[in-house]
């Protein structure tokens, strides 16, 4: 992702912050960064946590959204994944591209631990302070973002069908 917005990051309209959620104190790593300084309260951000919320527990990933949310400015914008609980409850409905990514992520140690239902993840946004605008799947931003427009990220039996995309203000 860096490489990718590498432009913007020069440009000074998009900070690069990573966070390691094993060792970095989320609240502390925020607060040292001028966007999120206690005086800040009108500059609105993006945040993105992507792939993230399969990896921990969702008592992490509820502690980690509080924490986002008692610093980020309201009226800021969400963009956050999330594995469907149905890849858990029945991998053979899944493609073989998702099996074989959950096989491939507990091979090199980092397994899939946690999904949500799209209802359960709209209420711990909820109950963290977030509105969700928008829940999609691949499928969906596919059909509505890039077909319409002459483009396709990619083939039905390319994707890996298990994360959802959301979109979320901050309430």
């Amino acid at each position: 992702k860096h490489t990718t917005i590498a432009h913007l990051i020069q440009s000074n309209k998009v900070s690069f912050l990573p966070v390691n959620f094993v060792t970095d104190n989320l609240q502390e790593k925020l607060s040292s960064h001028e966007q999120f300084s206690p005086d800040n309260t009108t500059t609105l951000s993006i945040i993105t946590m992507e792939g993230v919320t399969q990896y921990i527990p969702k008592e992490s990933t509820a502690d980690t959204l509080k924490k986002m949310h008692n610093i980020i400015t309201v009226g800021s914008t969400l963009l956050i994944t999330y594995v469907d609980q149905d890849c858990f409850n029945d991998t053979s409905s899944l493609s073989i591209q998702a099996r074989q990514m959950m096989k491939l992520t507990s091979k090199v140690g980092e397994p899939w631990i946690t999904g949500f239902t799209p209802t359960e993840f709209a209420s711990l946004l909820q109950e963290c302070g977030y509105q969700v605008q928008s829940d999609t799947t691949l499928s969906d931003y596919n059909e509505e973002y890039l077909e319409v427009v002459g483009r396709k990220f990619l083939s039905e039996e390319e994707m890996i069908c298990a994360e959802r995309f959301v979109v979320a203000k901050v309430v």
